[in-house]
């Protein structure tokens, strides 16, 4: 902008990790929104943080975020495919830290907050383009997979358990459905299918609940307080700098292939922008170092899953008993020695895969 605010479109976590850490190097910041307030694109829900390898805390405070983000965990799970329910027992290394989105009480929120505290500056309600701002951060230009999910009452799911199911029958190729709990009474129950099944997604969700027995004995008959959904996109962009735009999360292809957990390939990326315009790094270097390897890796998982299915979690799982104890760190079997050619074979197919069916 001409008069050196540094202008960013979307108030996501991308595009408000970016706004949080240009203040902070000291630049005038506005942020752009199309929606009218921050947290509107989700319906309140908890998602998984992936590809940590570290404490929450300390991964945010190295993408230069302050913010007081609350972070739940579940010791305990179910992990369900077509043919076993297996409970595991976490308590010692759980999975996953889940965060809120959507809301009041999101990770966007408090983002948000965070960023008004360093003065930038917010338009809601905004018509802004891309070729008005100098960062973008707006979200998917393309629906590669997308989730329903209910919100439902009184159920009885164990408060300490997820939930997550890889069965072709309700979520097909590989792809899953899971139940979190989100509050005292309150849980979730998500589909999720790739491209192809998307119109299917609310007849997948209800077959689910009848013909699948653990989900049905914890949701059949139970008050629904909402329903949500939402999609997204991913690729693997030669360049997320265009015309002199830096391109942030989604807006850049930016996504989990396999599963959807893209929300730390957001803040990284909003991170590596931040520091690029401010004389920090090379962008596009950034993201090719820290981000792809691990795209890279969930473009690998995405092809076998895409063309055996449920066939890849069973086989995968096959070492586990009904109650286990620890972690599933053993059910990817990465320091095989065959494990790394195998991975690049496979990230090479998925791509001609899409190519030929225009799916992952």
């Amino acid at each position: 902008m001409s008069d050196g605010m540094r202008s960013i479109l979307g108030a996501g976590p991308a595009g408000l990790t970016c706004a949080i850490n240009l203040a902070k190097s000291g630049e005038r910041v506005k942020v752009y929104e199309i929606r009218k307030d921050v947290g509107m694109r989700f319906h309140p829900n908890l998602q998984g943080l992936k590809y940590l390898y570290m404490p929450p805390e300390e991964f945010m405070a190295k993408m230069g975020i302050g913010a007081r983000i609350e972070y739940r965990y579940f010791p305990k799970a179910y992990i369900c495919t077509r043919k076993r329910e297996i409970e595991f027992d976490m308590s010692g290394r759980p999975l996953l830290p889940f965060v809120e989105r959507g809301g009041r009480n999101s990770l966007e929120y408090r983002l948000y907050e965070e960023a008004l505290s360093l003065g930038v500056e917010f338009e809601f309600g905004s018509k802004r383009q891309e070729r008005e701002v100098d960062v973008v951060a707006s979200g998917a230009k393309r629906a590669d997979a997308a989730a329903v999910g209910r919100i439902y009452e009184d159920t009885d799911f164990p408060r300490d358990h997820y939930l997550v199911m890889f069965d072709d029958r309700f979520s097909p190729k590989g792809w899953y459905s899971y139940i979190i709990p989100t509050g005292k009474d309150v849980v979730e129950f998500v589909t999720c299918v790739s491209k192809p099944y998307i119109p299917l997604l609310h007849k997948l969700l209800d077959k689910a609940i009848l013909e699948r027995r653990i989900i049905g004995d914890f949701l059949a008959g139970k008050k629904i307080l909402a329903s949500f959904g939402g999609a997204g996109g991913v690729w693997i962009p030669k360049t997320a700098v265009k015309e002199g735009r830096y391109y942030v999360g989604e807006a850049a292809g930016f996504q989990d292939a396999f599963m959807g957990f893209g929300i730390t390939h957001a803040i990284r990326s909003g991170k590596f922008a931040a520091d690029a315009m401010v004389g920090k790094g090379n962008y596009d270097a950034m993201w090719k170092r820290e981000i792809l390897p691990y795209m890279r890796k969930d473009f690998a998982w995405r092809f076998p899953a895409a063309i055996l299915g449920d066939w890849v979690i069973e086989l995968g799982m096959r070492k586990y008993s009904d109650k286990n104890r620890g972690d599933l760190s053993g059910a990817i079997p990465e320091k095989s020695w065959w494990y790394k050619p195998a991975e690049a074979i496979c990230f090479h197919l998925e791509q001609l895969h899409y190519a030929l069916s225009g799916s992952w």
